[in-house]
């Protein structure tokens, strides 16, 4: 290899550049592989498998919709929507309405028979009355189908009873329904034997199940529905009123309903109420409807829920709404709602005047006593600006929060309760709440217990548990007194307020509360940050490193700056300082001559590097004619070969020669040996410019960095 004496990494101060460039790759690759880990553990976190992208549950191509030809004939005509269905129910029991009840358009053009009282007189039906009229067929002792629509008009009541089922009909070609338009329908089997009321799509032989055609229903309208010991299946669709089994006023002529010992089972609404007065449940069980289990809406008053179960609901297991008041629910259960498990809005219908002259002050009346409400998909039990609210003796347990009140209202009890949420918080207030208590109940969290936000409350002899947290979190200027409570967790604080918010705390107890800073639960609750925290680690270990390795460098390159700079001054004055004066002779035509050889003298013992004992002095003529300060140009012919370790330095002019120090070695492989500066500088491993100086102040001063012979 030719040596083109560059600087190698060891001269610029260099000195692990192996070292370094594996560290680097070894950097890069940890720093990719904690992100992929990262990546892949977040997803099988959130979705159950570590790469979702490669899920095939989505069609591979374009979905191409294949519209009729412009050309064809006869095509059938398109099926209604469910809004439409339900518009084209309204329309017929419009039309029915105004008929007269032997008016042949109720059965050939809307396939409806009308009970209607006789000789003015209230009148009673039976099932053999409905078969009798033609709107049933008998199968056989104890099944019948529904094959025409049912009316029940104001003096009219018809009593379904005894064991049996009665079918629906229901189908994509046509839906039948029993209604009261002002009447009364009783469904009353018996306990060990009820009655059983069931769509049935007679082509399928089964149970309508398809709602986007349109089913069977039963609704009371300006009526009263009573049910007992009865089992309802499979009915309703689209809206409250087309539902399944639906209780509808109308103004000031209000529906009423008594449903008892009653299963209801796969209706769009399971039980709606709209404007009724009085409408109550007793020992019902309403299990997957399609939406809420029971809808109260539209001003409905004083509705109770007594030893009811009512699971899996596709929305809220119970919802009340639009100014309803005075909703009871007693020792009863909403398991497993996809939306909250209990849902009251009584918020105002209006904020200002309206075409409607709607009132500006929330609903009122809402108790909740003795029930259990448990795996809902939102929460527990939402309350929303209804005054006189209370909830005593009941249990919450849910993974989001299990109970939040939402002002502005007043009045508030939360009363030997237990409210427990796995994720979020046992009970939230929020918003503008007064005279607001929560006492003898028992909160549990997994960050907060208690949250109040905006509301005045007092909170008094309660037992509070958190899994990482606060116990009590208060903010936007909430006002709590707490007395008298219990704590139980791990946090920073047991009670902390932000944005104003005050507390007055006497006699609670905080043996069971141990200490952890915010920052640590909060990472807790998201075990991701850790590893993104690691990630991050990397780099920020890695940076100062790096800045001050760069400032060495920089360090390192001003001194060599520094040492190039010298050195070429050095040579320019001793340039100069061998310029001939006037007269004289330059250096390089001095005539040199041939520097004879000095005979080897006998061995002597020492130390340092080994070899023949120096030789006595030359004569006084070979000294004379030794240029009196050589240079590093002017040294023997360059060698031919490059050394690879000291042993080969001793060969030639170097052979068996002894020197005090590595410089002494150095110059004279250099001075003596012919060798190139930065070979000797690499062979040493010291920097090619400090042996160059050493050179040169040698070449300058011969007693320098001489050697022993």
């Amino acid at each position: 290899m030719d040596d083109d004496g560059a600087l190698t990494a060891l001269e610029r101060g260099d000195t692990h550049p192996a070292i370094r460039g594996v560290a680097r790759v070894i950097m890069v690759v940890a720093v990719v592989v904690l992100v992929a880990a990262v990546v892949l553990v977040g997803n099988f976190v959130h979705t159950g498998t570590f790469l979702p992208w490669f899920r095939a549950e989505a069609p591979t191509g374009p979905v191409v919709a294949v519209s009729p030809s412009p050309d064809t004939t006869d095509a059938p005509a398109a099926p209604k929507s469910p809004a439409e269905l339900v518009a084209a129910e309204d329309e017929r029991l419009t039309a029915v309405a105004g008929l007269a009840p032997g008016d042949p358009a109720l059965v050939d053009q809307w396939n409806t028979v009308v009970l209607a009282p006789q000789n003015g007189q209230a009148t009673l039906y039976h099932l053999a009355d409905l078969v009798a009229l033609g709107a049933v067929r008998a199968d056989d002792e104890r099944t019948f189908t529904l094959l025409r629509h049912v009316v029940i008009r104001r003096g009219v009541e018809l009593d379904l009873l005894g064991g049996g089922t009665l079918r629906m009909s229901s189908s994509p070609s046509g839906t039948t329904s029993l209604v009261t338009w002002g009447g009364f329908l009783g469904i009353v089997g018996a306990e060990d034997d009820p009655f059983v009321i069931t769509s049935w799509d007679e082509t399928a032989a089964a149970p309508d199940l398809d709602e986007t055609d349109g089913r069977a229903y039963i609704r009371a309208r300006d009526g009263v529905l009573a049910t007992k010991d009865a089992e309802i299946r499979d009915l309703g669709y689209w809206s409250g009123r087309t539902g399944g089994l639906a209780v509808t006023g109308t103004g000031d002529d209000r529906a009423s309903a008594g449903i008892v010992s009653t299963k209801i089972t796969g209706l769009h609404y399971g039980v709606f109420f709209s404007d009724t007065t009085q409408a109550g449940m007793q020992d019902t069980t309403i299990e997957d409807s399609t939406l809420t289990g029971v809808e109260v809406t539209n001003g409905a008053s004083d509705t109770t829920i007594e030893r009811t179960t009512i699971t899996g609901s596709g929305g809220d297991g119970v919802s009340v709404s639009r100014q309803s008041t005075g909703t009871k629910i007693t020792e009863s259960t909403v398991d497993g709602s996809a939306g909250w498990g209990i849902r009251i809005d009584g918020s105002a219908l209006a904020t200002g005047p309206t075409s409607g002259g709607y009132g500006l002050s929330p609903a009122d009346g809402f108790t909740l006593t003795g029930s259990h409400v448990r795996d809902s998909g939102e929460g527990g039990v939402r309350v929303i600006s209804t005054d006189a609210t209370e909830i005593r003796g009941t249990e919450v347990s849910e993974t989001r929060t299990a109970v939040l009140v939402e002002g502005p209202s007043a009045g508030l009890t939360v009363a030997d309760a237990d409210l427990s949420s796995s994720d979020l918080r046992g009970l939230d207030v929020s918003g503008r709440i007064t005279d607001a208590t929560v006492s003898d109940s028992r909160l549990a969290g997994r960050r907060i217990a208690l949250e109040l936000t905006g509301a005045a409350v007092i909170v008094r002899d309660n037992d509070l548990r958190v899994a990482s947290g606060f116990a009590v979190e208060l903010s936007e200027d909430a006002r709590a007194d707490i007395t008298g409570n219990t704590f139980h967790g791990v946090g920073q604080d047991v009670v902390a307020s932000w944005s104003g918010s005050r507390t007055m705390q006497q006699g609670n107890v905080q043996t069971d509360w141990t200490f952890q800073w915010a920052w640590v639960g909060w990472m807790n609750e998201h075990p991701m940050m850790w590893m993104w925290a690691l990630v991050l680690l990397v780099p920020a270990i890695g940076l100062p490193v790096l800045w001050r390795r760069r400032r060495e460098h920089q360090k390192l390159r001003r001194l060599l700056h520094e040492a190039l700079l010298r050195h070429g001054e050095e040579q320019v004055a001793a340039y100069r300082a061998d310029e001939p004066t006037s007269g004289g002779v330059a250096p390089d035509q001095v005539r040199r001559e041939p520097v004879p050889t000095p005979p080897p003298a006998a061995p002597r013992p020492g130390t340092g590097w080994r070899g023949p004992a120096p030789a006595p002095a030359a004569p006084a003529a070979w000294a004379e004619s030794r240029p009196t300060a050589p240079s590093a140009t002017l040294g023997p012919r360059p060698a031919h070969h490059r050394p690879r370790s000291f042993a080969d330095l001793r060969t030639g002019p170097l052979e068996g020669r002894t020197f005090a120090s590595l410089q002494q070695f150095a110059v004279a492989a250099v001075l003596e040996g012919g060798y190139s500066v930065p070979t000797i500088a690499r062979l040493f491993r010291i920097a090619q410019w400090r042996l160059q100086q050493w050179v040169e102040e040698a070449a300058r001063n011969p007693t320098v960095g001489g050697s022993r012979r």
